[in-house]
């Protein structure tokens, strides 16, 4: 007997139903086959039950607690199949723990679709935080526009992860109301809770770029870094409203701005961030430059200019992010050290040995007969402290082979038997 054959044929001995009587002990058997039957007894109960009707949603929804998979998947197909009827007792399995009843329970959901929308939307009230959850969670695969503001509400949940689940919908479901509560959410005393809210406010993506922008300048420090995440993760569609957030008055704003600039990675940025580094407030400017040396290559050009050519503060920066950028600048800074300016020649080779590069000597070496007696004293240092710093690690590389060597002694010692 084939396990997917149906008990219509089987029960009722291959005829039509003759009488009440008749579909009565029709109906038992298939009612006692579903809750005591064998597997194929069971299978083929289901397959029945869902043909007899409405009757049978009590024991199918105890078949979806069988230990059996295809028991489960049956009896959740039989139940959407009954549809309407069957939601009741659907939402009340969604307290369930055993994950995969709930899986099933979704999958009836999901393919009962419109008629379970609205029980769903009130089981968000229900006492059970689980039934909450699986409701949320339900109503995301949905996508039903009414569900958004149902779910929104749930971001405010007591229990963390019907505020996971909330946020996950909402993600799947991509309405732009969702954007502003999603970022109060960033600041969730639960970490999965947060990850959550940060992944749907990256899938919503351009909605949700200015009021991320605008939370760089929220009053926790924690929700203004996820914020920056976020924006990172959004990436170059992001690029203008950032570029604009460099000239906003706040300066948290700035400041944030140009590190989630500095994270995304493109040259675009270069020219405003350059002229950040003149910026009052000098967390911004040192964001600024933080910025500036993470873009690396395609900044120095214009830093090399700020450098020459800047005022104190502007100079300053410019030689910082110079020196986090190390050995890709060194090659235009020491054409640099050409500049009919001997004040910016002198600066060059402070800063050239600073960076300690040893690419480095031979250019200084021919400064030390500059004109300008700063110059050729800077030059001078530059090359001291090139110079130390390569002994210093001939002297580590010396120390480490020496170690090397000690180890390799006493493991041939032990080897001997012997102390050495």
């Amino acid at each position: 007997m084939s396990i997917f054959r149906s008990l219509k044929g089987v029960l009722a001995g291959g005829g039509e139903e003759t009488g009440t009587e008749e579909e009565q002990g029709r109906v038992e058997s298939v009612r006692n086959a579903l809750i005591y039957g064998d597997i194929e007894a069971r299978w083929n109960a289901i397959r029945a039950a869902g043909e007899l009707g409405d009757a049978f949603i009590d024991p199918l929804i105890h078949a979806l607690q069988d230990e059996h998979w295809i028991i489960r998947r049956g009896a959740a197909q039989t139940l959407a199949a009954i549809g309407a009827p069957a939601v009741p007792p659907l939402i009340e399995m969604l307290g369930c723990e055993d994950d995969s009843v709930r899986r099933e329970v979704l999958r009836a959901f999901v393919a009962i679709g419109e008629p379970a929308v609205d029980p769903l939307i009130r089981a968000l009230s229900r006492d059970s935080a689980a039934i909450r959850q699986g409701a949320a969670q339900i109503l995301g695969q949905m996508g039903v526009d009414r569900a958004v503001r149902p779910l929104i509400e749930a971001l405010r949940d007591p229990d963390p992860g019907v505020r996971r689940e909330a946020a996950l919908a909402l993600k799947q479901a991509g309405h732009p109301d969702a954007v502003g509560p999603l970022v109060t959410l960033l600041g969730d005393e639960s970490g999965y809770v947060r990850i959550a809210a940060a992944e749907a406010l990256c899938s919503l993506g351009t909605v949700a770029i200015d009021p991320l922008v605008a939370a760089l300048a929220h009053p926790q420090p924690e929700l203004r870094q996820r914020a920056g995440l976020a924006l990172v993760s959004i990436g170059s569609p992001a690029l203008d409203s950032l570029l604009a957030a460099l000239g906003h008055e706040d300066p948290l704003i700035r400041q944030g701005a140009a590190g989630v600039l500095g994270r995304i990675g493109d040259s675009r940025a270069v020219q405003a961030l350059i002229r950040l580094l003149g910026d009052r407030e000098r967390k911004v400017r040192q964001e600024a430059v933080r910025a500036l040396a993470a873009l690396g290559y395609p900044s120095i050009p214009s830093l090399v200019t700020a450098f020459r050519e800047g005022d104190v503060i502007v100079r300053n920066c410019a030689m910082e992010a110079l020196w986090l950028i190390g050995g890709p600048a060194i090659r235009p800074l020491i054409e640099v050290l050409d500049d009919p300016s001997g004040e910016v020649r002198q600066r060059t080779a402070l800063l050239l040995g600073e960076m300690g590069d040893p690419s480095a000597t031979e250019a200084l070496a021919r400064v030390l007969t500059d004109p300008v007696p700063a110059v050729r004293r800077e030059a001078f240092e530059a090359l001291e402290k090139i110079r130390k710093n390569q002994q210093a690690s001939g002297n580590q590389a010396k120390a480490g082979n020496s170690q090397e060597t000690g180890r390799e002694r006493a493991a041939e010692g032990k080897k001997k038997g012997g102390a050495w």
